[in-house]
């Protein structure tokens, strides 16, 4: 028979009974299920859960990866994604219209649905003829950004970060949701953390906000994602920019080198 005892927050088992075991000082309870402590998620807890690290400690101003989307005289740059080092669901066009699951690197928000977007608007980075990576996110959800990190350091605190802003006026019925994940490169690609943006408001003029996760690195190497978790159709029209990868205060510079 299973040890049980009766706690006053609930009746746990401590002898056996979840499967897979809870981690992360998740405790099993008498349904078999984990209940998990702050900052853990999954059946098992073994999925992190935690927001930017200036939620929690000061930060490293030093990114180990930073992407700007750079600059230039036109409104459409020609890079690819590929030229960034990462993927997309999405297609890129390279003038107007950004329609429903296409994107594009603009300098400038174009006017492609009249009274629809914030026309003129600028990049977060500031740079004279910035870009940033504007997408039209269609009805079934896409990844705006897949990629992978190398020679991480484990058990060191990092942080995966983005630049948002909403590029719809008031006439946009649907705002742009964006989850974060950090998965293993493993066949089963397992989830190592998780964390929601929420719904990315509407502002006038447009308004660049911060968002990511932070995470232990269990192993050297990872794939970051981001990936929309709201509709497409009328809204969910995003910008994303200086996506960057950081370590938290007092961990080092972030790579470990196979010797």
């Amino acid at each position: 028979m299973e040890n049980i005892e009766l706690k006053p927050e609930g009746l746990y088992i401590y002898d056996g009974g979840c499967d897979p075991p809870c981690q992360n000082n998740g405790i099993c309870t008498i349904y078999k299920n984990c209940t998990c402590t702050t900052n853990f998620t999954g059946a098992a807890c073994d999925i992190q859960t935690t927001g930017l690290c200036l939620d929690n400690v000061t930060l490293d101003d030093n990114p180990i990866l930073l992407i700007t989307f750079g600059n230039g005289p036109t409104q459409y740059s020609s890079n690819t994604p590929s030229y960034f080092n990462f993927t997309t669901t999405y297609s890129q066009v390279f003038g107007a219209a950004t329609n429903d699951g296409n994107f594009s690197f603009v300098n400038l928000i174009p006017n492609d649905f009249p009274g629809y977007w914030l026309v003129g608007s600028t990049d977060h980075t500031g740079d004279k003829g910035g870009y940033m990576f504007l997408v039209n996110a269609n009805i079934a959800p896409g990844q705006f950004y897949n990629s992978t990190v190398h020679n991480l350091c484990v058990d060191v605190h990092y942080e995966f970060s983005v630049y948002l802003a909403n590029v719809c006026t008031s006439l946009c019925q649907i705002q742009p949701n964006v989850r974060f994940e950090v998965r293993s490169l493993t066949v089963e690609n397992q989830l190592l953390a998780e964390f929601s943006s929420g719904n990315v408001s509407i502002h006038k003029p447009l308004s660049w906000n911060r968002y990511g996760l932070s995470f232990i690195a269990s192993s050297s190497a990872v794939a970051l994602l981001m990936i929309s978790d709201a509709p497409g159709g009328l809204g969910n029209d995003i910008a994303l920019d200086d996506i960057a990868l950081r370590v938290c205060a007092g961990q080092g510079t972030g790579f470990c080198y196979s010797k």
